[in-house]
């Protein structure tokens, strides 16, 4: 299985560890960057591992971040992309075989490199177990076509967002 993988500056370290962990255990890794600890903005590095999942080029990914929290919020933007943040080996089986996530999301602040190989072979160890669950993901993606027209332009702000004192 090809797993894409992805950090920022925060979650380098994490991510090695993990790269390291799944090689051991015979997974492709293909990786995304960062590469340095020089500070990078977390969506740029989602977005690549959330489209090269969309697109095939790689099976499933795993993102590093801090918390593991905008890494999915990011991943999940990309449209067809189910992605969650995991701190533990229960709730990262269940985001595969009761939510069908191609996308997981770990906190480099938040689980060592133990816990994230642990979780990581849970969650790709596990597969979707259609049932219910298949009703509930066809809905989530569904929400997709509503509210994501391909004809309308992305809403713009006032003035950047980066820059607004009031959100």
């Amino acid at each position: 299985m090809l797993i894409g993988i992805g950090s920022d500056h925060l979650g380098l370290d994490l991510k090695h560890a993990l790269v390291h962990q799944l090689a051991q255990r015979g997974y492709d890794v293909r990786d995304f960057g960062t590469r340095s600890h020089q500070p990078v903005d977390y969506p740029d590095i989602a977005v690549m591992v959330a489209e090269a999942v969309r697109a095939g080029m790689v099976e499933r990914g795993i993102l590093v971040c801090g918390s593991g929290l905008g890494m999915a919020i990011t991943a999940c933007k990309v449209g067809g992309i189910l992605a969650s943040p995991v701190s533990d080996i229960y709730t990262a089986r269940l985001a595969r075989e009761r939510n069908h996530t191609q996308i997981i999301s770990l906190g480099a602040n938040v689980v060592g490199p133990g816990l994230a190989g642990s979780i990581a072979e849970a969650w790709l160890s596990a597969e979707f177990q259609y049932g219910d669950s298949a009703r509930k993901v066809a809905k989530i993606l569904a929400l997709d076509e509503r509210h994501r027209p391909l004809d309308l332009p992305i809403p713009a702000w006032e003035e950047p967002l980066w820059e607004a004192r009031h959100c």
